[in-house]
């Protein structure tokens, strides 16, 4: 049976020297896979230099990955090595893999990263019962209220307000990676404050292509025409272009078609996305407010878009207004 390991925990056993030879990360999350990754680092070498490989099937073979694991060191060195989707692995490799973690190379250490959701298979299965499982998947909403702690006071910022945490998560929650991105952005534009209030961080956060692209597709979503044509043409011709929207838009509205089909029906999480959480979370409410026809209409005239601005045949700001204007229209 598989095990479920907090990262946490696993971080915190990393951070006490309590190292294991195999760990296995599942999750699509790119900032915790390199956290997790860069604390094991830093306590198997410490200040010596870091020798580590990244391993990978589908560039070297999946027999040459097993071989590599398996070398022998004259020097007995401490190696890490990173494989990347172990799902790769063919064969009576699969058998090896399995059995070389069950007794893996004293000297070597060694992180197997699944970015997909759910262990589909039984090879993936038995990693998950043998070693456990370290959920690296971007965190929810109220797990990302530490993370925004976190990220402001490295940069030397405390005291944020819980309103405006909940507003950071909603604009940039789509990742750890983006959300410390942006916070690192916004606390370098207040550096030369020493504190800085409320409702000056709020004003900024407003005026941020992240949150204005969160806010463009809830006011969609929500059929509000005018709103929508005001952040939209604010987007294009300021912070963005409309070819940058085209993938968005057209998930948005693809994920509204699905929430129409199979209303009421679980769906598969998906591993990555364009949208933020809180935009995902709404789609079955923003769903109400089209019509099938709607919905299919708005993802035809997308495509037409994309055509007539590689081709040079409208500009951003004509082809958002057309868009926004014919898809939140009711008639």
């Amino acid at each position: 049976m598989t095990k479920n390991i907090d990262f946490s925990q696993a971080f915190v056993s990393l951070s006490n020297s309590n190292i294991k030879p195999v760990y296995f990360l599942v999750g699509s999350d790119q900032f915790l896979q390199d956290y997790f990754i860069n604390e094991l680092e830093s306590c198997l070498f410490k200040n010596q230099p870091i020798d580590k490989a990244v391993l990978m099937a589908d560039d070297i073979g999946s027999k040459e990955v097993v071989n590599k694991l398996n070398e022998s060191d004259l020097f007995s060195s401490k190696k890490l090595f990173i494989l990347r989707n172990p799902n790769s692995l063919r064969g009576k490799t699969r058998e090896e893999f399995i059995d070389y973690c069950l007794n893996p190379n004293t000297q070597h250490y060694l992180v197997i990263v699944y970015e997909e959701f759910g262990l589909k298979n039984k090879f993936l299965k038995t990693l998950g019962t043998n070693h456990g499982v370290i959920s690296v998947s971007t965190p929810f909403e109220n797990e990302m209220v530490k993370w925004v702690k976190k990220f402001f006071e490295q940069n030397g910022v405390r005291n944020i307000s819980g309103k405006l945490t909940k507003k950071i998560i909603e604009a940039y929650g789509d990742s750890l990676f983006s959300l410390k991105n942006e916070i690192d952005k916004l606390s370098l534009s207040f550096s030369g404050d020493s504190e800085f209030t409320d409702d000056e961080l709020d004003n900024f956060i407003s005026t941020t292509r992240g949150y204005k692209k969160f806010e463009l597709f809830n006011y969609l979503g929500k059929k509000e025409t005018f709103l929508s044509l005001k952040l939209g043409r604010s987007l294009v011709s300021q912070d963005s272009s409309m070819l940058e929207l085209l993938k968005p838009l057209n998930e948005f509205y693809q994920e509204l078609l699905f929430a129409k089909i199979f209303s009421g029906t679980n769906q598969a999480k998906k591993s990555f996305s364009l949208l933020a959480p809180s935009i995902l979370r709404q789609l079955p409410m923003y769903a109400n407010n089209y019509s099938g026809k709607e919905i299919v209409s708005a993802l035809k005239r997308l495509g037409k878009i994309d055509k007539q601005i590689k081709s040079s045949q409208i500009d951003d700001e004509s082809a958002i207004t057309e868009f926004i204007f014919s898809a939140t229209s009711d008639g």
